[in-house]
Protein backbone atom coordinates (compact mmCIF):
# COMPACT_ATOMS: atom_id res chain seq x y z
CA UNK A 1 0.00 0.00 0.00
CA UNK A 2 1.16 3.52 -0.72
CA UNK A 3 2.91 5.50 2.00
CA UNK A 4 2.55 8.83 0.18
CA UNK A 5 0.97 11.56 2.29
CA UNK A 6 -1.19 12.64 -0.66
CA UNK A 7 -2.29 9.12 -1.74
CA UNK A 8 -0.93 9.78 -5.23
CA UNK A 9 -0.29 6.07 -5.84
CA UNK A 10 -3.75 4.98 -4.72
CA UNK A 11 -6.89 4.62 -6.82
CA UNK A 12 -8.39 7.75 -8.42
CA UNK A 13 -5.24 9.90 -7.99
CA UNK A 14 -6.89 12.74 -9.95
CA UNK A 15 -9.35 13.37 -7.07
CA UNK A 16 -7.71 15.67 -4.53
CA UNK A 17 -8.03 15.02 -0.79
CA UNK A 18 -6.48 16.70 2.23
CA UNK A 19 -2.94 15.43 2.90
CA UNK A 20 -1.68 13.60 5.96
CA UNK A 21 1.80 13.15 7.33
CA UNK A 22 3.16 9.72 6.33
CA UNK A 23 4.08 7.15 8.95
CA UNK A 24 5.88 7.09 11.29
CA UNK A 25 4.15 10.10 12.83
CA UNK A 26 3.67 11.34 16.37
CA UNK A 27 0.47 13.34 15.86
CA UNK A 28 -2.85 12.44 14.27
CA UNK A 29 -2.46 8.90 15.57
CA UNK A 30 -5.12 6.26 15.03
CA UNK A 31 -4.94 3.69 17.82
CA UNK A 32 -6.90 0.46 17.28
CA UNK A 33 -8.15 -1.76 20.10
CA UNK A 34 -7.35 -5.45 19.53
CA UNK A 35 -9.72 -7.63 21.55
CA UNK A 36 -8.07 -10.93 20.70
CA UNK A 37 -7.90 -10.68 16.89
CA UNK A 38 -6.56 -13.71 15.03
CA UNK A 39 -3.85 -13.51 12.38
CA UNK A 40 -6.27 -13.70 9.43
CA UNK A 41 -8.11 -10.67 10.72
CA UNK A 42 -4.84 -8.87 11.49
CA UNK A 43 -3.63 -9.59 7.95
CA UNK A 44 -6.93 -8.30 6.49
CA UNK A 45 -6.76 -5.17 8.65
CA UNK A 46 -3.19 -4.43 7.59
CA UNK A 47 -4.01 -5.12 3.93
CA UNK A 48 -7.09 -2.88 3.84
CA UNK A 49 -6.15 -0.10 6.28
CA UNK A 50 -2.59 -0.60 7.50
CA UNK A 51 -1.32 2.74 6.19
CA UNK A 52 -3.87 4.51 8.39
CA UNK A 53 -3.14 2.68 11.67
CA UNK A 54 -0.33 3.93 13.89
CA UNK A 55 -0.73 1.82 17.02
CA UNK A 56 -2.55 -1.38 18.01
CA UNK A 57 -3.57 -1.75 21.65
CA UNK A 58 -3.62 -5.38 22.81
CA UNK A 59 -6.66 -5.16 25.06
CA UNK A 60 -9.10 -6.87 27.47
CA UNK A 61 -6.60 -9.38 28.89
CA UNK A 62 -6.83 -11.63 25.82
CA UNK A 63 -3.02 -11.81 26.01
CA UNK A 64 -3.31 -14.30 28.92
CA UNK A 65 -5.36 -16.74 26.83
CA UNK A 66 -2.94 -16.72 23.87
CA UNK A 67 0.47 -18.27 23.44
CA UNK A 68 3.74 -16.36 23.51
CA UNK A 69 4.48 -17.60 19.98
CA UNK A 70 1.16 -16.21 18.72
CA UNK A 71 1.68 -12.82 20.37
CA UNK A 72 5.21 -12.59 18.94
CA UNK A 73 3.87 -13.39 15.48
CA UNK A 74 1.12 -10.77 15.75
CA UNK A 75 3.45 -8.06 17.05
CA UNK A 76 6.03 -8.86 14.36
CA UNK A 77 3.39 -8.64 11.61
CA UNK A 78 2.23 -5.26 12.88
CA UNK A 79 5.79 -3.98 13.22
CA UNK A 80 6.46 -5.00 9.60
CA UNK A 81 3.51 -2.78 8.63
CA UNK A 82 5.03 0.09 10.66
CA UNK A 83 2.36 -0.24 13.34
CA UNK A 84 3.42 0.03 16.99
CA UNK A 85 1.88 -2.08 19.74
CA UNK A 86 1.18 -1.66 23.43
CA UNK A 87 -0.45 -3.78 26.10
CA UNK A 88 -3.57 -2.25 27.64
CA UNK A 89 -3.83 -1.40 31.31
CA UNK A 90 -5.58 -4.59 32.42
CA UNK A 91 -2.27 -6.41 32.00
CA UNK A 92 -0.42 -3.81 34.04
CA UNK A 93 -3.05 -3.93 36.77
CA UNK A 94 -2.95 -7.73 37.08
CA UNK A 95 0.84 -7.66 37.32
CA UNK A 96 0.74 -4.86 39.92
CA UNK A 97 -1.81 -6.69 42.06
CA UNK A 98 0.33 -9.84 42.03
CA UNK A 99 3.64 -8.06 42.62
CA UNK A 100 5.19 -9.05 39.28
CA UNK A 101 5.31 -5.70 37.47
CA UNK A 102 9.04 -5.88 36.74
CA UNK A 103 8.71 -9.37 35.27
CA UNK A 104 5.73 -8.26 33.21
CA UNK A 105 7.56 -5.32 31.66
CA UNK A 106 10.54 -7.50 30.84
CA UNK A 107 8.24 -10.03 29.15
CA UNK A 108 6.49 -7.29 27.14
CA UNK A 109 9.87 -6.05 25.92
CA UNK A 110 10.87 -9.60 24.97
CA UNK A 111 7.67 -10.01 22.92
CA UNK A 112 8.69 -7.00 20.84
CA UNK A 113 5.93 -4.58 21.92
CA UNK A 114 6.69 -0.88 22.14
CA UNK A 115 4.74 0.25 25.19
CA UNK A 116 2.35 -0.50 28.04
CA UNK A 117 -0.63 1.32 29.46
CA UNK A 118 -0.81 2.22 33.15
CA UNK A 119 -4.37 2.48 34.48
CA UNK A 120 -6.52 1.63 37.50
CA UNK A 121 -9.77 0.31 36.04
CA UNK A 122 -9.91 -2.96 38.02
CA UNK A 123 -7.38 -2.39 40.80
CA UNK A 124 -7.26 0.39 43.39
CA UNK A 125 -4.01 2.22 42.82
CA UNK A 126 -2.74 5.57 44.04
CA UNK A 127 -1.42 8.24 41.71
CA UNK A 128 2.04 7.68 43.22
CA UNK A 129 1.76 3.96 42.45
CA UNK A 130 0.87 4.67 38.83
CA UNK A 131 3.71 7.15 38.43
CA UNK A 132 6.06 4.57 39.93
CA UNK A 133 4.92 2.01 37.35
CA UNK A 134 5.47 4.53 34.56
CA UNK A 135 9.06 5.01 35.71
CA UNK A 136 9.59 1.26 36.08
CA UNK A 137 8.28 0.54 32.59
CA UNK A 138 10.44 3.28 31.10
CA UNK A 139 13.40 1.77 32.92
CA UNK A 140 12.62 -1.49 31.10
CA UNK A 141 12.92 0.29 27.76
CA UNK A 142 9.19 0.71 27.11
CA UNK A 143 7.10 3.75 26.30
CA UNK A 144 4.07 4.32 28.52
CA UNK A 145 0.49 5.41 27.96
CA UNK A 146 -0.94 6.70 31.23
CA UNK A 147 -4.74 6.55 31.53
CA UNK A 148 -6.58 9.51 33.03
CA UNK A 149 -10.00 8.58 34.35
CA UNK A 150 -11.69 5.57 35.88
CA UNK A 151 -13.82 2.93 34.16
CA UNK A 152 -17.13 2.28 35.88
CA UNK A 153 -17.14 5.60 37.75
CA UNK A 154 -18.76 8.56 36.00
CA UNK A 155 -17.96 10.77 38.98
CA UNK A 156 -14.28 10.82 38.06
CA UNK A 157 -15.18 13.63 35.65
CA UNK A 158 -16.60 15.92 38.36
CA UNK A 159 -13.27 17.40 39.42
CA UNK A 160 -11.43 19.06 36.56
CA UNK A 161 -8.45 19.99 38.81
CA UNK A 162 -7.96 16.31 39.73
CA UNK A 163 -8.08 15.19 36.09
CA UNK A 164 -5.54 17.88 35.16
CA UNK A 165 -3.33 16.86 38.10
CA UNK A 166 -3.41 13.23 36.93
CA UNK A 167 -2.30 14.15 33.42
CA UNK A 168 0.43 16.45 34.70
CA UNK A 169 1.75 13.77 37.08
CA UNK A 170 1.89 11.16 34.30
CA UNK A 171 3.79 13.53 32.05
CA UNK A 172 6.28 14.39 34.79
CA UNK A 173 6.80 10.66 35.39
CA UNK A 174 7.72 10.26 31.71
CA UNK A 175 4.56 9.01 29.99
CA UNK A 176 4.76 9.06 26.19
CA UNK A 177 1.04 9.85 25.87
CA UNK A 178 -1.90 10.21 28.23
CA UNK A 179 -5.13 8.48 27.24
CA UNK A 180 -8.30 10.23 28.41
CA UNK A 181 -10.83 7.54 29.33
CA UNK A 182 -14.00 7.66 27.26
CA UNK A 183 -16.27 6.11 29.87
CA UNK A 184 -17.95 8.91 31.79
CA UNK A 185 -17.22 11.45 29.04
CA UNK A 186 -18.65 10.05 25.80
CA UNK A 187 -19.56 6.50 26.85
CA UNK A 188 -22.32 5.65 29.30
CA UNK A 189 -23.58 9.24 29.48
CA UNK A 190 -26.54 11.02 27.91
CA UNK A 191 -24.55 14.03 26.74
CA UNK A 192 -20.89 14.16 25.81
CA UNK A 193 -18.92 16.25 28.34
CA UNK A 194 -17.41 18.62 25.81
CA UNK A 195 -16.59 21.35 28.35
CA UNK A 196 -14.32 18.95 30.25
CA UNK A 197 -12.56 17.93 27.04
CA UNK A 198 -12.07 21.55 25.98
CA UNK A 199 -10.63 22.43 29.38
CA UNK A 200 -8.17 19.53 29.14
CA UNK A 201 -7.17 20.60 25.62
CA UNK A 202 -6.71 24.17 26.80
CA UNK A 203 -4.22 23.05 29.46
CA UNK A 204 -2.20 20.45 27.53
CA UNK A 205 -0.93 20.04 23.99
CA UNK A 206 -3.34 17.62 22.33
CA UNK A 207 -0.45 15.89 20.54
CA UNK A 208 0.45 14.47 23.97
CA UNK A 209 -3.08 13.13 24.57
CA UNK A 210 -5.14 10.22 23.23
CA UNK A 211 -8.93 10.40 23.32
CA UNK A 212 -11.19 7.36 23.25
CA UNK A 213 -13.84 7.75 20.55
CA UNK A 214 -15.94 4.68 19.93
CA UNK A 215 -18.85 6.14 17.98
CA UNK A 216 -19.06 8.15 14.79
CA UNK A 217 -20.56 11.29 16.35
CA UNK A 218 -17.78 11.49 18.95
CA UNK A 219 -15.09 10.90 16.34
CA UNK A 220 -16.56 13.66 14.20
CA UNK A 221 -16.66 16.03 17.19
CA UNK A 222 -12.99 15.46 18.04
CA UNK A 223 -11.81 15.93 14.46
CA UNK A 224 -13.98 18.96 13.74
CA UNK A 225 -13.00 20.54 17.07
CA UNK A 226 -9.28 19.74 17.29
CA UNK A 227 -8.43 19.00 13.66
CA UNK A 228 -6.83 16.03 11.97
CA UNK A 229 -3.89 16.05 14.37
CA UNK A 230 -5.97 14.65 17.26
CA UNK A 231 -4.99 11.17 18.49
CA UNK A 232 -7.98 8.80 18.64
CA UNK A 233 -8.49 5.33 20.15
CA UNK A 234 -11.05 3.53 17.96
CA UNK A 235 -12.21 0.01 17.06
CA UNK A 236 -10.74 -1.94 14.15
CA UNK A 237 -13.81 -1.58 11.91
CA UNK A 238 -13.75 2.23 12.29
CA UNK A 239 -10.28 2.95 10.88
CA UNK A 240 -11.28 3.95 7.34
CA UNK A 241 -14.24 6.02 8.55
CA UNK A 242 -11.93 7.99 10.84
CA UNK A 243 -9.30 8.42 8.12
CA UNK A 244 -11.95 9.76 5.74
CA UNK A 245 -13.07 12.24 8.40
CA UNK A 246 -9.47 13.35 8.92
CA UNK A 247 -9.12 14.00 5.18
CA UNK A 248 -12.41 15.87 4.83
CA UNK A 249 -14.14 13.17 2.76
CA UNK A 250 -16.71 12.18 5.37
CA UNK A 251 -18.95 14.21 7.67
CA UNK A 252 -17.16 17.52 6.98
CA UNK A 253 -17.89 17.57 3.24
CA UNK A 254 -15.96 16.36 0.22
CA UNK A 255 -15.33 19.86 -1.15
CA UNK A 256 -13.84 21.27 2.04
CA UNK A 257 -10.48 19.55 1.61
CA UNK A 258 -9.38 20.95 4.94
CA UNK A 259 -5.67 20.78 5.69
CA UNK A 260 -4.76 17.99 8.06
CA UNK A 261 -1.78 16.31 9.67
Amino acid sequence: MAQDADLSKNAFPFIRVAPRLPKPRDVGLTIVADRGLGMNRIDDLVDSAGDHIDVVKIAIGAWRLQSEAFLKKKIAALKKAKIKTFFAGDATEAAFQQGVSKEFYQAVKKLGADAVEVSSAQVTMSLDDKCGLIKMAKGSGLNVVGEAGQKGHEDWTRSLPFVLAQIEAYQKAGAWKVLVQGEGISEGVEDRKEDLLLNIAARFDIKDLIFQAKDSATQEWFISTFGGQVNLDVDDHQVLDVELMRRGLRKRGVFGLLGSL
